[in-house]
């Protein structure tokens, strides 16, 4: 069989950098538990999430759900490197953190620690920013029943195009149908490989960013921690009369 577990990404974008904010808080506790969570589309905020795993299959006069709707779980990704949006949303108390890893780096952590079958349950891959049209149609052309169980996560992987300034990358688990029941699914990595880079929110005081990077340090945190100087004023300019 031919596993399809990247999906809308090309050999080179494997392992090109992507960005996620992360409260502090959350931030020590994934360095304390060494654990990244997922969670069911149904709990993201676009009411267009989980469309096509949420429709209804017709067999004759019979009408039922599809069982994958309530077994998947994803966590979203952003190729941005930084911007004032990004802060601003996901940051709004001024207390995040921005962290880096790839799609490689992000995929084989998951299937690692998924043991059996993690080629049909663990994917990654790139949105797709589509009109409201062209989303319902390609949404239909999905097979989410492919023996490889790549069209479960494919179907996470189609937005409105009002949405596109996202740049989104998705990790996707698929687990086993009617057995999950909890809304989110944890699994292990080594934070210092898996998230090779941590970014402070540039609005955060110093005093308390210190205290914060030393926490984060005892923890075994060994991987790079930097301030964002995205809101440094620029050196004073000089002209020559």
């Amino acid at each position: 069989m031919t596993y399809r577990n990247y999906i809308n990404l090309n050999i080179e974008d494997l392992d090109k950098p992507i960005y996620r904010i992360f409260p502090v808080s959350r931030f020590i506790q994934v360095l304390t538990t060494k654990e990244l969570t997922l969670v069911k589309p149904s709990k993201w905020d676009d009411p267009f999430e989980n469309l096509l795993l949420s429709s209804e299959i017709k067999v004759g006069t019979t009408t039922a759900d599809i069982a994958a709707r309530n077994s998947v779980y994803g966590q979203c990704w952003t190729l941005h490197r930084e911007t004032d949006a990004m802060w601003r949303i996901y940051s709004p108390n001024k207390d995040g953190v921005r962290v880096r890893s790839t799609p490689r780096k992000l995929l084989d952590a998951l299937k690692g620690d998924c043991g059996d079958y993690s080629e049909l349950r663990c994917f990654i891959g790139k949105v797709r920013y589509l009109t409201l049209k062209s989303l319902k149609k390609k949404l239909q052309s999905v097979n989410i029943f492919d023996a490889n169980g790549s069209g479960i996560a494919e179907s996470l992987l189609y937005k409105r195009k009002e949405f596109s300034h996202e740049k989104e990358i998705r990790l996707v688990f698929s687990g086993e149908d009617h057995k999950c029941t909890s809304d989110i699914f944890g699994f292990k990595i080594d934070p210092s490989q898996t998230l090779d880079r941590v970014l402070f929110d540039p609005r955060m005081s110093e005093d308390l960013r210190k205290s914060y990077i030393t926490a984060i340090k005892a923890l075994g945190y060994t991987a790079e921690i930097k301030r964002s100087t995205l809101y440094d004023p620029p050196a004073r300019l000089s002209f020559q009369l």
